[in-house]
């Protein structure tokens, strides 16, 4: 197995655990919906209390592609900051807490997986819930 094909697995295997530990803790889910070009991803968690990092699947067909990205962010109590990153160092920050939402677009470049990066920093949130549309 070449170096190359190592560390493809070593960082498959890597987000695997990641997000397993995450929906552990957190009743971490998502949903996706591909039309064509285009779609939308949620992310819910019921408690995103503390910082939390993920990768989000937009379409594992997409390696490196370029999408329009329409996020938004929105709580049922406390507060929240989350960072949409893409492969080409773009990032769209959303901050909302309960009863006013959040919302940001921009363009993000999937990964190798077809994934873009989340991190959360979620004091005392409930009830995340995360719309990303996008293109591309």
């Amino acid at each position: 197995m070449t170096p190359k094909k190592r560390m493809i697995y070593l960082a498959l295997a890597s987000a695997i655990l990641a997000a397993t530990a995450l929906a552990c803790g957190t009743g971490y889910q998502t949903s996706s919906k591909i039309l064509g070009n285009s779609g939308e991803v949620r992310v819910k968690m019921k408690d995103p209390s503390g910082t939390n990092s993920t990768s989000v699947e937009i379409y594992e067909d997409w390696s490196w592609e370029t999408i329009s990205t329409t996020a938004t962010l929105s709580l049922e109590t406390g507060r929240c900051q989350a960072t949409l990153s893409g492969d080409d160092g773009n990032v769209l920050i959303l901050e909302a807490a309960a009863g006013n939402p959040a919302k940001a677009t921009g363009i993000l470049v999937t990964d190798s997986f077809g994934e873009i990066d989340l991190e959360t920093d979620c004091p005392g949130g409930q009830n995340f819930d995360l719309l990303i549309a996008f293109s591309r």
